[in-house]
């Protein structure tokens, strides 16, 4: 008789974690995806073999709450190269339904630098070059890291008038 009690009690237990779980993860808030323009970038002084670059960006909250950030990885690709990368704890808050100015520091891939001079040596340089700008943006433990990836070209060559 108690075994039949325990085994219920058990799966009582069970049954009801089951359900907070499933119900904690429906309170889960659903953002939208935060976009980032690269607004400049700009050489900063050269530390050993390494040229850090300071990249500024425009990040855009289109949610209804500010949004903290407890750190950032990014990714800068030239052509598909992946040449610039770096990471931050030091973010600002991104302010609900504004566009935030974020500095950060990236550093050149060596290996992936010479990969892309190799790339422009047999195919030349074109009039616009491609870029793509990825990134994985941590919240608090209570939200989901949101992961960015914007793509673009820059033209080298200014148009004639």
């Amino acid at each position: 008789m108690m075994d039949i009690f325990v085994s219920r009690f058990r799966t009582l237990v069970v049954v009801t974690l089951v359900f907070l779980l499933a119900g904690c993860s429906s309170l889960q808030p659903k953002l939208e995806q935060p976009t980032v323009k690269v607004a400049n970038l700009q050489l900063l002084p050269v530390q050993g073999l390494s040229q850090p670059i300071e990249v500024s960006l425009l990040i855009s909250n289109p949610n209804d709450r500010d949004l903290t950030l407890r750190g950032m990885s990014y990714t800068v690709g030239i052509e598909n190269f992946d040449v610039l990368s770096g990471v931050s704890d030091q973010l600002p808050t991104l302010t609900a339904y504004q566009e935030t100015p974020v500095k950060v520091v990236v550093t050149a891939n060596v290996l992936q630098l010479v990969r892309l001079i190799e790339h422009f040596g047999r195919n030349g340089v074109k009039e616009n070059v491609n870029y793509n700008f990825s990134a994985k943006l941590d919240f608090s433990a209570w939200l989901p890291a949101l992961r960015i990836n914007e793509e673009g070209s820059i033209p080298l060559v200014a148009k004639k008038r």
